[in-house]
């Protein structure tokens, strides 16, 4: 492809498990409306969209709201030459505008595959949760991560592996705070794993769009491992502050901490607006304290607080702060249902 003036079209032709992938809805819209709003936004003039014959007239209603001056329906595969965007795709257009400078594929600039059976039931809730994740992360934690993914997308090491292996640096974290002593198992490990450990966890959901191989099972695990990982981490810093100062509050501290976070998740899976991670909000806060509250309980916010905090050795810090706010933001929670509910 020419580097000054690339031909980008559209290749419509992949299907899916249900049929023609261009007519799958994400977002509320067909995929190929979304492909041809990324194309008009990088070039100029008509779009050329490559379909087989018999699924021409569908395109073509599909984009019947419109000017057919934006687009040209061809036959066939697209010409060798040709930049392609194609409908089993999704791409990060500030990454695809760099590809087509520099005369790269544009496979480098796939951010989400929806080809196979379960990328694509996933696709429009990852999308969503792209626009709130890692508030802090992403500017440090996104390039290792994405750089990984694209490193292990022709092997065989899949995203759970690394889901896996995140939850492992997780548990090596809380077990080097639980026993370890001195300056380098009490801090300096306990801070490594868990900045490895977030790069990982960041790392899989990129693994998973670009190999097309996301899955229920995964977010599953995901989750799973995240909140054993949680409860792992502030054991054990409740243990070691008991045992180094002998205060039995900090037993009880650690006990309400477990209590206020199954509070917490159990009323976000019985109908409350927050999920378990305080990552994405259903129902949005309205007001600008709510906001920060909310903000507050996100888990990449919380992560990070854990990575400075265990460097510093003073995780206790953490477990008392969360543990007061997950028990307001569980009890919260729970009058506002009940008022609901009495309403």
């Amino acid at each position: 492809m020419s580097r000054t003036s690339p031909v980008l079209v559209i290749d419509a032709r992949p299907r899916g498990p249900s049929g023609l992938l261009a007519g799958e809805c994400v977002l509320g819209r067909p995929v190929i409306e979304h492909l041809v709003d990324l194309a008009e936004s990088i070039g100029e003039g008509p779009v050329a969209i490559h379909a087989r014959q018999d699924e021409h007239e569908r395109i073509a209603a599909l984009l019947a709201d419109r000017p057919s001056s934006r687009y040209r329906l061809s036959l066939g595969p697209p010409p060798e030459d040709a930049a392609i965007l194609r409908s089993d795709r999704f791409y990060d257009l500030p990454r695809l505008r760099r590809a087509l400078r520099r005369g790269q594929n544009t496979e480098s600039a796939v951010i989400w595959r929806i080809d196979g059976p379960q990328a694509l039931a996933g696709a429009s809730d990852e999308i969503e949760r792209r626009r709130s994740f890692q508030p802090m992360g992403r500017y440090w934690a996104t390039r290792p991560a994405t750089a990984l993914a694209r490193w292990l997308v022709s092997t065989r090491i899949r995203p759970n592996h690394l889901t896996l292996a995140s939850g492992s640096l997780m548990l090596l974290a809380a077990a080097s705070v639980a026993m370890g002593h001195g300056v380098w198992i009490g801090q300096v490990v306990p801070a490594l794993a868990l900045a490895l450990a977030l790069v990982l966890d960041t790392a899989d959901g990129h693994l998973a769009r670009l190999q097309g191989t996301a899955s229920d099972f995964g977010r599953w695990l995901d989750g799973f491992l995240d909140e054993t990982g949680d409860m792992a981490l502030h054991a054990a810093i409740a243990w070691a502050a008991y045992a180094r100062t002998g205060q039995v509050v900090l037993l009880i501290t650690g006990m309400a901490y477990a209590m206020a976070k199954f509070l917490f998740v159990f009323g976000s899976q019985t109908g409350t607006s927050l999920q378990a991670t305080g990552a994405v909000l259903p129902n949005r806060p309205t007001g600008r304290f709510r906001s920060l509250v909310h903000l507050a309980g996100h888990a990449d916010l919380r992560w990070h607080l854990w990575i400075v905090l265990a460097a510093l050795g003073r995780l206790d810090l953490a477990l008392g702060a969360y543990t007061i706010y997950f028990l307001g933001r569980a009890f919260g929670g729970a009058l506002r249902k009940a008022g609901s509910y009495a309403s």
